[in-house]
């Protein structure tokens, strides 16, 4: 099985500074948001499925890097169960049919991106042709855009405040653990 994850989704995971998204139903930043994205992938890891990182996602993501770009691209040939897929001539095609599709319903946008910059629309398009190209039964990602773009192509989208919050590595020091007994 492949999921695939967007640039934001791989910047939690990666960049110490990432933008932490905010939670739409409290409006406050996501709840341990980088803890919720290593959860995944290492559910993901031991499940052995296949996360694919689309070129147009990588080049997102390298670009908010910046100078330490190197050392990401490092960091992400060592993960045995990533890899990156190619915006290539297969997923050209298949943006070709989502773009046509777009073109019959008489607006080239989708009407829930209808504001954003045209560019934008082109890349999430992108992102989300290489998904279906390679077949992923989800897409984990914090852009709007790119869920109304996958899902009406039928492909899950998951973002990070949807994600559990991972078990506590220290249950006794938690607040939501049993009361600790007085004498």
């Amino acid at each position: 099985m492949t999921v695939t994850v967007d640039a934001g989704i791989l910047g939690l995971l990666l960049h110490p500074d990432a933008k932490i998204p905010n939670d739409p139903q409290t409006g406050k930043p996501v709840e341990q948001a980088k803890e919720r994205i290593e959860q995944l992938i290492d559910d993901l890891d031991n499940a052995r499925e296949r996360i694919i990182i689309p070129t147009p996602a990588l080049s997102e993501f390298l670009v908010l890097a910046g100078a330490d770009a190197p050392q990401y691209l490092g960091e992400i040939s060592l993960m045995s169960h990533v890899r990156v897929e190619a915006f290539d001539q297969l997923a050209a095609i298949e943006l070709a049919a989502i773009e046509g599709a777009a073109h019959k319903t008489g607006n080239k946008r989708h009407p829930l991106v209808a504001s954003v910059p045209w560019q934008k629309v082109k890349l999430d398009r992108q992102i989300v042709a290489v998904a279906k190209l390679h077949q992923s039964r989800a897409i984990y990602s914090d852009d709007a855009h790119i869920r109304s773009i996958a899902e009406d192509l039928g492909i899950r989208v998951a973002s990070s405040w949807e994600l559990p919050l991972p078990a506590s590595k220290t249950p006794l020091f938690d607040d939501s653990g049993p009361p600790l007994e007085q004498n």
